[in-house]
């Protein structure tokens, strides 16, 4: 054998062997990737739920431009007095809100969406007795027409 094609074999020979090498390291190193990534998502949560708190003000005024939306939309549609609760009660759960007559800014939103409809005191307080909205929420959302 030549001097050049043994150099050559011998080269080869040690590449194939490093080579094993780094094959045998990635295939260890994807499970040390994954338990990574698993950190990185656990913490992307964790920042997402720690950001959450920032967003209040953002959600409660996405709530009521919805349900002051729906409201309006409602009244104007004439749509049946007995849909509008089951509405309100998916706009309230989209935005995390279990009980929508309890809710603090119920009121405001149900009452700026009779005035976008052109609702005066007393259409509010009709509207109110048809669709079964409780007194206490119903004398604020008569409050809020006027």
């Amino acid at each position: 054998m030549s001097t050049p094609r043994a150099l050559l074999l011998a080269s080869l020979a040690a590449i194939a062997l490093t080579g094993c090498q780094v094959i045998s390291a990635s295939i260890t190193s994807p499970s040390d990737s994954i338990s990574g990534t698993g950190h990185a998502i656990g913490g992307s949560s964790d920042a997402i739920s720690v950001s959450s708190g920032s967003q209040a003000a953002s959600d409660k005024a996405t709530y009521e431009r919805d349900l002051r939306s729906y409201t309006s939309t409602f009244v104007k549609s004439g749509a049946e007095a007995s849909m509008f609760g089951p509405g309100a009660t998916r706009i309230a759960a989209t935005h995390g809100i279990t009980n929508w007559e309890s809710n603090a800014d119920t009121a405001d939103a149900i009452g700026g969406g009779l005035k976008d409809a052109n609702q005066n005191a007393a259409q509010a307080q009709a509207f109110c007795t048809s669709v079964g909205i409780n007194s206490d929420l119903c004398n604020k959302v008569v409050a809020e027409v006027k």
